[in-house]
């Protein structure tokens, strides 16, 4: 029934499940900014519904529910993304340096304090604290080449996660609404992975992203961003260095 939805994606009509059709709509408003999209050729998106299963997790988990339901999403980002640079040709996965590609979101595309991230810990206490950052309560750039969809947070640590509420701040947005995420503490029904859905975060290159987080109970977690990067792929392909150009 998923994969149905995605093949559903097309260049033919106006609307597509009951809203506007991501694939040519012009643009889109998120949280009061408004997103020039780019156009896609019937190749790239051929290649986008084909590569895009691929990246699911397992049939039936929580976490392909909630992916196959933003999708909309993560169509409207690519082509916000490929506008920002330049109109460049979608090649799917393992993009060759100067075209367009799409992956999961690895710490690698994030900062702490101005630094790259190489894993996902990150300590928690029962106070506010800066999450992802440049500096103190200051949010990182987002490098030339590669813009985020964030659609959800994963825990990685067992049996009891400790991150317990949010906030994010995306370019001109504000703050948002502080985020209950204790629900991580339940974790998938059907797979066990510790998952909760946020409003879908839309960061393209040169926006500004900025996290705090707070725990009920003091200790490090490892807590990912659960969605798709889209970018070049030497942005896409980076393993230990920031792709800030």
């Amino acid at each position: 029934m998923d994969e149905t939805i995605v093949q559903s994606l097309n260049l033919r009509d106006t609307r597509w499940r009951n809203g506007p059709n991501p694939c040519t709509q012009p643009e889109f408003m998120l949280y009061r900014e408004t997103f020039q999209c780019a156009v896609l050729d019937q190749e790239e998106l051929d290649l986008f519904k084909a590569q895009f299963v691929t990246l699911l997790a397992a049939p039936g988990s929580e976490e392909r529910t909630l992916m196959i339901d933003r999708l909309r999403a993560y169509v409207l980002t690519l082509r916000a993304v490929k506008q920002a640079l330049n109109g460049v040709k979608f090649a799917g996965l393992n993009p060759e340096e100067t075209e367009l590609g799409f992956g999961h979101i690895r710490p690698v595309f994030t900062q702490v304090n101005g630094a790259v991230k190489v894993t996902w810990g990150q300590a928690f206490t029962n106070a506010w604290a800066d999450w992802f950052d440049d500096a103190a309560s200051v949010g990182y750039v987002i490098g030339l080449s590669f813009g985020m969809c964030v659609t959800h947070l994963k825990s990685l640590v067992t049996p009891t996660p400790f991150l317990s509420e949010v906030q994010f701040t995306v370019s001109r947005t504000g703050v948002m609404i502080p985020l209950d995420v204790r629900g991580l503490r339940v974790g998938d029904t059907v797979n066990g992975v510790s998952i909760v859905p946020v409003p879908t975060l839309v960061l393209i290159p040169r926006a500004t992203f900025y996290a705090q987080g707070m725990s009920d109970v003091a200790g490090t977690d490892e807590v990912a961003l659960g969605g798709l990067v889209f970018g070049l792929g030497r942005a896409v392909n980076a393993t230990t260095v920031y792709p800030a150009t």
